[in-house]
């Protein structure tokens, strides 16, 4: 298993895939983050070995002190459409070289997935719907993944990687 660790949360993904926090990249904070204010990344950029890349926005309200953005799912979709953005400089001009395997990888995938993963606090009132997310997600991610997944440790839809709640 290869994991990650992104807030309170670790992703195990199995051992044959690709894994990197892609905010952490070296790339994206030297280099392409520094392109103009504003640009954001994903949380998470993992790719199987049949060919899929997963690009996962992870956000954790459990803490009590959290709080939420007026407009979570523009936010992300504008982390996703960022981060494909910086995956082709990644491929050529990254400094390090596992991080630019992995965006050579990333562009070489069959398919492309977007998954908001959303912790929520187990009392009555959750944080967001997430089904609320999904159809904005949808609208606005169209282009890039038709059917985006809005997941959570005890909700994976099926999705081939593991989450333990720190």
């Amino acid at each position: 298993m290869s994991d990650v660790q992104v807030e309170r949360l670790t992703f195990s993904f199995p051992s044959d895939w690709r894994v990197g926090k892609y905010d952490d990249w070296s790339f994206y904070r030297n280099q392409f983050s520094r392109q103009f204010d504003g640009i954001g990344a994903v949380d998470v950029i993992a790719c199987s070995a049949h060919g899929e890349t997963f690009l996962i926005e992870v956000k954790d309200y459990r803490h009590p002190d959290t709080t939420k953005p007026s407009d979570l799912p523009t936010i992300i979709a504008n982390k996703v459409i960022m981060t494909l953005a910086a995956l082709l400089p990644a491929a050529l001009h990254a400094n390090d070289a596992a991080e630019q395997a992995l965006a050579k990888k990333a562009l070489r995938c069959r398919s492309l997935r977007v998954v908001a993963h959303i912790e929520q606090p187990r009392a009555h009132r959750p944080a967001v719907d997430p089904a609320d997310i999904k159809q904005k997600l949808c609208q606005l991610l169209r282009a890039v993944d038709p059917h985006p997944s809005v997941v959570s440790a005890n909700a994976m839809q099926n999705l081939p990687w593991q989450v333990q709640v720190v």
